[in-house]
């Protein structure tokens, strides 16, 4: 062998990692082939469409081969599917999967919409990898009633979706993180809308305050998200 061929032969080995197929690539989570080699591999095609941020992605910074979400030489990628590409995704990110089957959660599991609808796996320069350049971007780029601008602005809606609901999924009514009046709570203190029964001091008992009987804050301030209205300062039309 020529010096030559002995130093591409050695090559080869250091990129495959050894072992009797020396010089090949495998591909896959189990691989013994490293993932940043795999990927270099489908990164040679896929500089396009793929790999545009995928240097700074979560997932390389984790060393998530291609292979490991990608299945090759099959008819259709389980990625191009929207319930195939949840099981996908989900066998990692398993505290989504159990909120993507809570009572209130996005309609993921019924096919409508799928983890890309959202995200964006290859790498984003927004958080959490998503497809827009925030959380509120991205949330009402289908939910478009709240995007605003409004006359009158809820702070917390204007900031952040997040605050008030869990996007995967909630025990609560519209993916919220707590039901009313505690969710409100978390920001405006009880004291001026008290959600308890009132108990004057020196009397044996109480009388119940309107605003308990109500039930929810938003029976009044039915414009939670935000108000056009003149009137609207209180969020209530």
């Amino acid at each position: 062998m020529t010096p030559m061929a002995r130093s591409a032969t050695a090559d080869c080995n250091v990129q495959a990692g050894g072992g009797p197929l020396a010089g090949m690539v495998d591909f896959g989570s189990k691989a013994i082939t490293p993932a940043p080699v795999q990927n270099a591999k489908c990164l040679g095609c896929h500089q396009s469409n793929a790999a545009h941020d995928w240097a700074t992605s979560a997932h390389a910074a984790s060393n998530v081969a291609c292979a490991s979400c990608h299945t090759l030489h099959t008819a259709k990628d389980p990625m191009a599917n929207a319930v195939t590409q949840i099981e996908v995704c989900t066998s990692c990110h398993q505290a989504q999967h159990t909120d993507l089957s809570k009572p209130s959660h996005h309609p993921l599991l019924e096919g409508k919409m799928s983890c890309t609808s959202c995200h964006t796996p290859h790498g984003s320069s927004a958080p959490a990898q998503l497809v827009k350049n925030t959380i509120t971007e991205t949330c009402t780029s289908c939910h478009a009633e709240f995007r605003g601008p409004f006359l009158w602005e809820h702070q917390p809606v204007a900031e952040d979706c997040t605050n008030c609901h869990d996007a995967h999924g909630s025990a609560q009514p519209a993916l919220l993180k707590l039901r009313t009046p505690f969710l409100c709570q978390t920001c405006h203190e009880g004291a001026g809308h008290p959600s308890i029964v009132n108990t004057p001091q020196g009397l044996p008992g109480g009388t119940p305050s309107a605003f308990l009987l109500n039930g929810g804050c938003t029976n009044c301030h039915s414009q939670v998200h935000g108000s056009n209205h003149p009137s609207g300062r209180a969020l209530m039309r």
